[in-house]
């Protein structure tokens, strides 16, 4: 439910403690409306993007690859983080190039969401991309290794009850892409 109030959490005070190329990690004093004060901290991002690619042949282009903090694999569609600065087309259309190795000659917002409201202030915006042409993929993460494989829609759902497909982003998309497919 929304509320009238623009603004019901006072920012009085914002530090941020540590930072690299994809986030921040920042502290804030709040004050609430009644007065009493508190302390968040909470992961600062750009923003991300997600790409559910759609081969001429209905299949759906994921990618395999490993999460460190996780400690395995899983499959998931392609995405990643957003320069600061840059939109949220651009850094889709970038991924699906870095990360399968195709550009996409249509391609349709879906919607967005926030993968983890409590812990970070990231909006994800999702896109469904069709039209796909081979290209030669653009490696520009050295830590980030994927590998395509094209899935029929039609076992993603088992990919997802088997644990292959994990991600809960790559899980929302689906959710989001399905009926358009």
């Amino acid at each position: 439910m929304a509320s009238d109030a623009p603004d019901e959490w006072r920012t009085l005070r914002r530090e941020v403690l540590a930072t690299n190329p994809y986030w921040s990690y920042v502290r804030d004093a709040f004050a609430l409306p009644d007065g009493r004060e508190g302390t968040y901290f909470y992961v600062q991002s750009a923003g991300s993007v997600m790409v559910v690619p759609v081969l001429d042949d209905g299949r759906l282009l994921l990618v395999r690859q490993y999460r460190y903090l996780n400690r395995r694999e899983g499959l998931e569609f392609p995405g990643g983080g957003q320069k600061p600065g840059s939109d949220a087309l651009s850094a889709a259309q970038a991924e699906l190039g870095e990360e399968t190795g195709y550009t996409a000659g249509q391609w349709e917002k879906l919607g967005g969401l926030n993968p983890c409201k409590g812990v970070t202030d990231e909006w994800c915006t999702i896109f469904l991309a069709r039209a796909l042409t081979p290209e030669a993929a653009v490696a520009d993460d050295p830590f980030e290794v994927t590998v395509p494989l094209a899935v029929p829609p039609e076992q993603i759902d088992a990919l997802i009850a088997a644990g292959e497909i994990w991600c809960g982003i790559t899980i929302a998309a689906w959710c989001l892409a399905r009926g358009r497919l």
